[in-house]
């Protein structure tokens, strides 16, 4: 996949309500396609999972109604895993999820829909590093010093390895507080991927959805995290970027396999969406593999997927779904850049519309 984007730094905003202007000047980018006007359903959809997909998703949704009057979606950010969860057992129309499903996980959503579930790429972003440490605007840190931080072997901001990342920074010796999804959460599995693949040496927990965390504050969904950083002196986590905007906290620069200190932005996803990021499913599911090792851009960086039924029950539910995941992937994606994320690759945009108009 190739992206050309104009570069800009990502900037946030925390009404759900926005005028949305066209971003980018490629003509071949995902944020330039628009969806017909007239493609429009009614009827009522709920979704639910990945507190990463939360902010955009209801753009999208009120977006979504504001140009279809019969139509209402919502959408509740409980973690990639309470969603999974939730779809596989019939409570939601779709689930979002920054992971793709386990095969106890997928068998259960094909159970549920009578058929096969699929997964839809429908945005991007990067897990930020957000970061409340007083006197410190500026940070730098690679995936061992992270690692350190995370499983509790890196103590204090003074550390050494914080130092070695930070040449001629004036670091405190204020204590770590660390901060963790207690809910099964897709940034985690994200996160963690990220550990492992870029300190191997260092990283011995592995990656999943939940992670046997042996020291730090455990806290649910990404505001959960968040808000307990925003209250803590010396406190880290890992969220959306969002989050870190909507609570005026920093973001830290990261190493990535390039060698330098990435910071969060549009241009540095879609970098590495489009080095790292392979699509490894068949037919119309676009579950993928993300490769950290090849990511040159901004190294945490990720897709994030509805899981939907190729075919529901519901004739109606299914062309209002179908309507509302092509808004989401022609005119959807010119929300990405102004609320954190990165609009998804033109060719995974065109594969994403061949799977949703698929679903029956």
């Amino acid at each position: 996949m190739r992206l050309s984007l104009a570069a800009r730094a990502i900037g946030v905003t925390a009404a759900l309500t926005v005028t949305v202007a066209a971003c980018g000047s490629d003509n071949n980018a995902a944020n330039n396609a628009s969806s017909n006007s007239s493609d429009c359903a009614s009827g009522s959809l709920s979704g639910q999972g990945s507190t990463f997909q939360q902010n955009i998703q209801k753009q999208w949704s009120s977006e979504f109604a504001q140009k279809c009057s019969g139509a209402q979606i919502s959408y509740e950010g409980t973690g990639s895993g309470a969603g999974i969860q939730q779809f596989g057992s019939g409570t939601v129309d779709y689930a979002g999820s920054d992971a793709v499903m386990k095969p106890d996980e997928q068998t259960a959503a094909n159970n549920r829909c009578k058929g096969t579930a699929v997964h839809i790429p429908v945005t991007a972003g990067g897990i930020a590093i957000i970061y409340n440490v007083k006197g410190v605007s500026s940070l730098n840190l690679s995936a061992p010093t992270l690692a350190g931080i995370f499983d509790g072997a890196i103590k204090t901001w003074d550390d050494p390895k914080i130092k070695a990342d930070n040449p001629g920074a004036s670091l405190p010796s204020t204590a770590i507080k660390s901060y963790h999804r207690a809910d099964g959460s897709g940034t985690t599995k994200v996160f963690t991927g990220y550990l492992a693949a870029d300190a191997p040496n260092d990283w011995k927990l592995g990656s999943d959805k939940t992670i046997n965390w042996p020291s730090g504050q455990a806290a649910k969904g990404s505001d959960g995290v968040v808000a307990g950083v925003k209250q803590t002196d010396g406190g880290i986590t890992y969220a959306e970027v969002s989050f870190a905007k909507q609570n005026s906290l920093p973001t830290a620069k990261v190493k990535g396999v390039a060698g330098d200190y990435s910071d969060i932005s549009a241009d540095t996803v879609s970098k590495s969406i489009n080095d790292g990021f392979s699509v490894t499913g068949t037919g119309n599911d676009l579950a993928g593999n993300l490769d950290y090792t090849k990511m040159t851009g901004y190294p945490i960086s990720t897709v994030s997927y509805v899981i939907a039924c190729e075919k529901y029950s519901d004739a109606n539910k299914a062309k209002l779904l179908k309507a509302y995941l092509n808004y989401d992937l022609t005119t959807g994606q010119q929300a990405a850049d102004s609320l954190g994320f990165a609009p998804l690759p033109q060719d995974l945009v065109t594969k994403g519309q061949a799977s949703v108009n698929a679903i029956s």
